[in-house]
């Protein structure tokens, strides 16, 4: 089951892999049509419509007839939505629940033919994306206005991909570090000089949560990664794989370098296809236990 808001209005499906049969919910609002007739959801007598593409309730409210339908479509299959895709003017949907979210997918709009560009987010939206729910993975395929910045707290994510990185400051990373165990970041504008301002905060014990991270930028080298961590660098023998939230491996080269701080965690830098890619590991000795070592990304216990 999942939820969407990619559409003039919000629905609920239901897939069956086997047979690949949907049943789509949709919520609307009252409407005056002959053919309807009354149902009972959740208490609530409501205005039903059955098409060839849907289930349709028409509720004079729209968005309280939608948390009433998924809270009783929950409780009827014992089931939670597993993804959640929307885009403006739909934001709302992501409040629906109160615990942490699956996936989410959040796209902007889209200019009319023939250009199709991607409209930038408002600032109220981008602050709501940023700072207000928690969830497994986030992904941001969207446009932030130009000249955007941002200097709150940022949500509790397992993996987040933002697509629109141009207005992240290295503070912001840090921040992001603090609270996302794998981060994608595309269309950045950092430079080694801030992976290292990076690394510095987490050599002191911050971006605790950080996990492994990914940048689409150009220009770096990862010795000015490390800059003045010399004395505390070790060589570990073999591969090193990290294993990201999707499943998908990532190796870094034998015998890398490694930095790493005085409770034992260590953190490698390599040059990947997008750009300079970063990982944490919780000690050498997960590192050496087997030929490769082999680290599947979990979610932090203290978030």
């Amino acid at each position: 089951m999942w939820i969407s808001g990619y559409s003039p209005h919000p629905i609920v499906i239901f897939e069956r892999h086997d047979e690949q049969v949907k049943t789509i919910v949709t919520v609307k609002e009252t409407t005056e049509l002959q053919s309807t007739e009354n149902v009972t959801v959740g208490g609530h007598t409501v205005l039903f419509l059955k098409t060839p593409e849907n289930c349709e309730l028409y509720w004079d409210d729209q968005r309280v007839g939608f948390e009433i339908v998924v809270e009783y479509i929950c409780e009827l299959f014992t089931s939670v939505p597993s993804l959640f895709v929307v885009d403006p003017p739909l934001l709302w949907i992501l409040t629906i629940s109160n615990t942490r979210l699956p996936a989410v997918s959040v796209s902007s709009d889209m200019t009319k033919e023939p250009l199709f560009e991607y409209l930038p987010l408002s600032e109220e939206e981008c602050v709501y994306l940023l700072k207000s729910f928690n969830s497994s993975f986030l992904s941001l395929s969207t446009t932030f206005p130009e000249d955007f910045s941002y200097t709150g707290s940022f949500g509790i994510h397992e993996s987040v991909n933002i697509n629109d990185g141009s207005w992240i400051t290295i503070d912001n990373l840090i921040s992001i570090g603090e609270t996302c165990t794998t981060i994608y970041l595309r269309k950045t504008k950092f430079t080694s000089t801030d992976f290292n301002l990076l690394m510095k905060s987490w050599f002191n014990h911050k971006v605790n949560a950080l996990r492994f991270l990914v940048v689409e930028a150009d220009n770096f080298g990862t010795d000015a990664i490390f800059a003045g961590f010399e004395d505390e660098l070790i060589t570990v023998e073999g591969t090193m794989v990290c294993e990201n939230y999707f499943g998908q491996t990532f190796e870094f080269p034998d015998d890398i370098k490694v930095l790493r701080r005085d409770d034992g965690m260590i953190a490698t830098a390599a040059l990947h296809s997008i750009g300079p890619c970063i990982s944490i590991w919780p000690n050498v000795d997960s590192v050496r236990a087997d030929e490769k070592g082999w680290y599947k990304l979990l979610p932090i216990d203290n978030l």
